[in-house]
């Protein structure tokens, strides 16, 4: 599909972040091809996994608008609709983590995306989405919106 003009135009027309978008597709969907067979996802993610990625898609979809209030403020010199769709994402994902997973130590969220952000994003992305969830994560604690549960005198 990459070498056909229209697609590459159809593309350009609905993604302002192609060119930066358009490698990371490439390895994505190539690597999925050649291991297409190889997945067996029912297999390799247990039902705890999966209720946790639906309900984290579901919080981001429901969010999305909120997120992107606290996200763009922090966005010194850069115009939203400029940064990769993959970054936007996976900090939207964190920030439903900070305030809506209450079991999950921000610490750890942050540690993630950024660990995500450098394995399928751009090569400056695990900088860029630690230091804005950073920036955002210290606003929620001075404000007091981020309230998880404590593990660590626990018996569990």
């Amino acid at each position: 599909m990459l070498p056909d003009e229209n697609f590459i135009n159809h593309v350009e027309e609905h993604s302002m972040n192609w060119d930066d978008d358009c490698d990371m597709m490439i390895v994505l969907m190539t690597g999925f091809c050649q291991k297409y067979g190889a997945f067996k996802f029912d297999e390799i993610i247990s039902e705890e996994k999966w209720e946790f990625a639906k309900d984290l898609l579901k919080c981001v979809n429901d969010k999305k608008d909120f997120c992107l209030e606290l996200i763009k403020p922090k966005l010194k010199n850069w115009d939203a609709e400029r940064i990769a769709t993959l970054d936007m994402i996976l900090m939207q994902m964190g920030l439903c983590e900070f305030l809506y997973f209450e079991t999950i130590p921000p610490r750890v969220t942050i540690n993630e995306y950024i660990d995500l952000a450098k394995d399928y994003s751009t090569p400056q992305s695990g900088h860029f989405v630690n230091g804005i969830l950073d920036n955002i994560h210290k606003e929620l604690l001075s404000d007091n919106k981020i309230h998880k549960k404590n593990f660590k005198n626990s018996t569990l």
